[in-house]
């Protein structure tokens, strides 16, 4: 069967282009795209160039994504913070004491599914187009079914039922996803009139209403007949205002309910026997529900959509008493009234009654809902501990299971351009995901700074520092390949690579000996530590400090600066011209700010160096260094 499926999933493209004729490739690209390609011919010889050119075409194909669609954008981004606040109460607590929580995140996922569908069912009715609006239906019934299937399950395996007797949240289930007759139920109680009985769905609704155990509109839509003051329409709404209803509260143990309940039973059985109804047909039909019998059930399947809807109403009328775990014979006895095969949603629905939660999680990885459901379903069942999944060897790999699903769903957000974010916070909270995520994080497009800006910050809050690092080597080699040697900084900087750094520096110490000016000079002077990373980067940052101090006027510590920097060697062969020079403003200061020791470093360096110099240069500072000595010396003679 398994196989069937899967072919019928198959689907055929027919390539549109003679180049695909013969020898075609493929090759997986980034994420759930691949290209299909002409394999190139070895050129023969004894052809032109010419008739070897061929107009190959490559043709890429890319998977559908159901959650990447716009009206949908919404839900992925609730579910994940969901996701988070559950894997934070699974931290604060190792045990079964958050099970209220549990409870209050399964029921939060289910109300976004809600405003999820309310979304789709306003942008259905406001859709002009034809195959859009249809695609908004096909995704409704996806999430209406996920919605049912998710309630259904809570309902099982997550609720806090006082007693585990599961019937009252049972008929609410029914009531609420297969609400039959409901509507035609509120027009003939707003009307008010006697005789509704001529109304075509009259019957079909108060036997519906029974069905879902509404006994009290089943009793008032009765009390609507013309013929509601006979002897068997007082029968049986005195036997539907006496059948026992179980609460856990109301002091009667199951035992004695059992009792009680059977004994009313019987009754109803008894005034079947006597034929008092054999005048009034419906009534009977609603006598035989109430009884539990089969072949009354069997007679009114015909008028609902689905087995689900009477499940309900059988449980309410055989075993009302009933635990979770027996739901699964009420399961193949509703399954047993349908005509042909069921459908995906039997299976599920069906699987959950008897307990069959692998069943459950293998059909709804089928659904076409990218794994949504899957993967936040498993989750919650996991952190619950309802979740026991054994393989073929009896090893349970419930766990592996729902990393496996958190991982997948976490590598399709990653490959969307906004959702990428979201999907790093599901890879980082799985034991493979951090290597999944440095994969596909560092392959993700980056074309404004922007971007690399938010990819940094997301690999840093995730402990990827080498992601952060690469990202940042890019970003710098790209800025200085545009000629941006302050950006190009910046991202080094960020980088703490020494390379970038000292390519961006010599990059604008050439820019300002050639005239242009100094780049970034706000981040130098506040980089710090940063600027050890490479000597050629401290030389910039220590030279952007002494004009900012020479500017302010402060010639003495701008001198004293200038002076350590030549002394110290680090500057490049082509800058030592400007170091030199930039000594002559200070030694023509009306008072020396360079001393004598100073002025005899800076003497020696420039007979060291004087081949950066032009003659004239070197003369002119030989004579400013010697002016300088001189009025040092004055100085010191009239201050002592």
């Amino acid at each position: 069967m398994e196989d069937i499926q899967a072919v019928k999933r198959v689907k055929t493209f027919i390539l549109p282009d003679k180049c695909f004729e013969n020898r075609v490739a493929c090759a997986w690209r980034r994420g759930n795209k691949f290209s299909i390609y002409p394999r190139s011919q070895i050129p023969n010889k004894t052809t032109s160039e010419s008739d070897n050119k061929t107009a190959d075409k490559i043709l890429v194909f890319n998977q559908e994504i159901l959650l990447f669609t716009p009206i949908l954008r919404k839900l992925v981004n609730e579910a994940n913070g969901t996701f988070l606040s559950l894997k934070k109460v699974t931290e604060t607590s190792k045990n079964t004491e958050n099970q209220v929580e549990y409870l209050k995140l399964s029921r939060q996922y289910r109300s976004i599914i809600r405003v999820c569908i309310e979304n789709l069912q306003e942008a259905g009715e406001k859709e002009e187009d034809a195959v859009a609006r249809n695609n908004l239906l096909s995704y409704l019934t996806i999430f209406y079914s996920i919605e049912c299937i998710w309630h259904l399950c809570e309902i099982l395996y997550i609720d806090i039922i006082p007693g585990d007797i599961v019937l009252p949240f049972l008929l609410e289930w029914v009531r609420f996803h297969f609400p039959h007759h409901e509507q035609s139920a509120v027009q003939l109680l707003e009307s008010c009139e006697r005789g509704s009985e001529d109304n075509p769905d009259y019957w079909d609704t108060v036997v519906g209403m029974v069905v879902q155990g509404r006994v009290d509109v089943a009793r008032a839509l009765l009390k609507l007949h013309s013929a509601v003051d006979t002897n068997e329409f007082k029968l049986v709404d005195n036997s539907l205002r006496s059948m026992p209803v179980y609460s856990v509260y109301s002091g009667i143990s199951t035992g004695e309910f059992t009792i009680s309940w059977k004994h009313w039973q019987a009754e109803c059985r008894s005034k079947l026997s006597s034929r008092l109804l054999a005048h009034q047909p419906q009534l009977e039909l609603i006598m035989r529900i109430m009884t539990g019998d089969y072949s009354a059930f069997e007679s009114i399947r015909g008028k609902y959509s689905s087995w689900f809807d009477v499940l309900g109403g059988w449980v309410m009328f055989t075993t009302p008493w009933a635990r979770r775990r027996e739901l699964g014979a009420a399961a193949a006895a509703c399954a047993g009234l349908a005509v042909g095969g069921g459908g995906h949603l039997d299976v599920m629905v069906r699987a959950a009654l008897e307990g069959d939660l692998y069943l459950v999680i293998h059909e709804i990885q089928q659904m076409a809902d990218n794994g949504w459901f899957a993967t936040h379903l498993t989750d919650v069942l996991l952190q619950c501990g309802k979740l026991h999944i054994l393989d073929k060897h009896q090893t349970d790999v419930t766990s592996r299971l729902r990393d496996s699903l958190v991982l997948e769903y976490g590598s399709l957000l990653l490959e969307h351009q906004s959702l990428w974010p979201v999907g790093l916070s599901y890879l980082a909270s799985v034991p493979d995901g951090a290597r999944r995520a440095e994969l596909m994080l560092e392959r993700i497009p980056i074309r404004t700074e922007g971007k690399a800006l938010r990819v940094v910050a997301e690999a840093k809050k995730y402990g990827l520092l080498g992601v952060a690092q690469s990202v940042c080597s890019c970003m710098s080699a790209r800025a200085l390949s545009r000629g941006a040697a302050g950006a190009a900084l910046a991202w080094g900087a960020r980088a703490r690579s020494a390379a970038q750094c000292a390519r961006a520096a010599h990059r604008a110490l050439r820019a300002y000996c050639a005239g242009g000016a100094l780049p970034a000079a706000d981040l130098l002077l506040t980089a710090g530590a940063t600027l050890l990373v490479d000597d050629t980067l401290l030389l910039l940052g220590k030279y952007c400090d002494f004009h900012r101090l020479y500017k302010s006027r402060e010639f003495k510590k701008a001198a004293k600066l200038l002076v350590s920097l030549i002394t110290s060697n680090i500057a490049p062969d082509y800058f030592w011209a400007t170091l030199l020079l930039d000594a002559l403003p200070l030694l023509e200061t009306e008072e020396p700010v360079l001393s004598a020791a100073d002025s005899y470093e800076l003497m020696l360096c420039l007979e060291l160096r004087a081949a950066c110099l032009a003659r004239p240069q070197a003369e002119l500072l030989r004579l400013a260094l010697a002016r300088n000595l001189a009025r040092t010396a004055l100085h010191d003679v009239q201050h002592d």
